[in-house]
């Protein structure tokens, strides 16, 4: 008897759980990072309130704990398959939720991408949005998380898009294999700021024009974004003094490493910061370091043939011409949109956002429902949570009409 019952037993023990990935076409794995109970969302909020009081208006919208993962997933870069990575925000209790994809500002280090640091003070302000009534997304973008071998093609509008629009996918697949008690709701809500700003706006309209069957867009606010590429390079090598160098060696890096112009980095910086641009830019450097080995001053940081002849010289016509492709151009758009902008933003003009908002509107826009907020005395970086706050409380008008 028993040598008939042992080999039973040892097959049935050694039986293989069933893959949940399998035959996914986005999503290849999931891993659960953080947990929030209800009690600690509402205590998380009340001590970010101290700093920011407008966060204490989203304390009686919280309804549940928060469940935070990161996900793999596939995208394509450059034509070949990529495995890239994001972060997910569920609420704890069961149900239907909307989407809200939020497009992360300027990083250039590894270490704070959102997936390595989702207990971060903007991640966990972030993922806290969860519990309010939300499936919260973040991608990595490439360059960061699962795909950190790669630099990162910052402001290239066409592998950021796509990155985003897979991830969106993949997030369909998370709900049937992993989160299987929370189902997304055809409604997506798109948020950004600073790069995420610009990469937000580029992300509607890809979405509008050419995924309107598969995602439902309700609204989306773009927060302080270079919206026009060549405007704001014009308007840098106009100034005397720019105070972020980084944000133009990382466009500068990213367009010569992926031959987005011709021209090398000797085409448009003085030495030694031509020959430095690129060791800046491997994802171990802080964005204060990385200004502190470049210059604010723009006669010393680029050729002075550069800063006179960039708009008109057939030398700088591949820039020009990267530039303008990777700018986003105003339509017609169909979903409330939200333009916002700090008044004193040093880093990327408010004029910026101005001029999108009025492009928007003259290229056939209803202003009933694209709006443009400019936020006093508030500089770049402290733009950022007011600018989410503004977003949310755009979201929730929608959702209550």
């Amino acid at each position: 008897m028993i040598l008939v019952i042992l080999p039973l037993f040892i097959a049935q023990s050694c039986k293989e759980e069933p893959d949940p990935y399998a035959g996914n076409t986005y999503l290849v794995s999931a891993e659960r990072e953080l947990t929030y109970t209800r009690e600690n969302v509402l205590q998380l909020l009340t001590t970010y309130s101290t700093q920011y009081p407008g966060i204490a208006a989203i304390i009686p919208d919280v309804e549940s704990g928060v469940i935070v993962y990161s996900i793999v997933y596939k995208t394509t870069f450059n034509g070949e398959d990529l495995l890239v990575s994001a972060l997910v925000a569920i609420p704890s209790v069961v149900g239907s939720y909307p989407v809200l994809a939020y497009q992360n500002g300027t990083n250039t280090l590894h270490s704070n991408a959102p997936t390595v640091l989702p207990y971060s003070p903007l991640f966990t302000l972030l993922e806290t949005v969860a519990s309010t009534g939300y499936v919260v997304v973040i991608a990595d973008y490439i360059g960061f998380g699962e795909s950190d071998q790669l630099y990162h093609p910052y402001l290239h509008k066409e592998s950021t898009v796509q990155t985003v629009v897979d991830m969106l996918y993949a997030l369909n697949e998370f709900d049937e294999d992993i989160a299987k008690d929370i189902t997304t709701e055809n409604e997506y809500y798109l948020m950004g700021y600073s790069q995420g700003g610009w990469a937000t706006l580029a992300l509607l309209e890809e979405l509008e024009s050419n995924y309107s069957a598969d995602f439902n867009l309700k609204g989306t606010v773009c927060g302080a974004g270079s919206y026009d590429l060549t405007y704001f390079n014009s308007y840098v090598l106009g100034l005397t003094e720019y105070p972020m160098p980084v944000f133009l060696g990382y466009i500068a890096n990213a367009y010569t490493q992926y031959d987005l112009f011709t021209n090398s980095l000797s085409d448009m910086f003085n030495y030694p910061f031509d020959d430095l641009i690129p060791s800046l830019y491997d994802g171990t450097h802080t964005s204060d370091y990385i200004n502190s080995q470049l210059t604010v001053f723009i006669s010393d940081l680029f050729k002075a043939d550069y800063i006179s002849n960039f708009a008109t010289s057939s030398s700088y016509q591949s820039i020009r011409d990267a530039l303008d492709n990777n700018s986003i151009d105003a339509w017609d758009t169909n979903v409330p949109l939200l333009f916002i902008h700090g008044a004193d933003d040093t880093y990327v003009p408010p004029v910026i956002s101005e001029y999108m908002f009025n492009a928007m509107i003259t290229a056939g826009t209803s202003d009933l429902i694209c709006s443009h907020i400019t936020i006093p005395e508030t500089d770049h970086s402290e733009g950022i949570v007011p600018a989410g706050l503004a977003g949310l409380a755009f979201f929730k008008e929608i959702r209550e009409q």
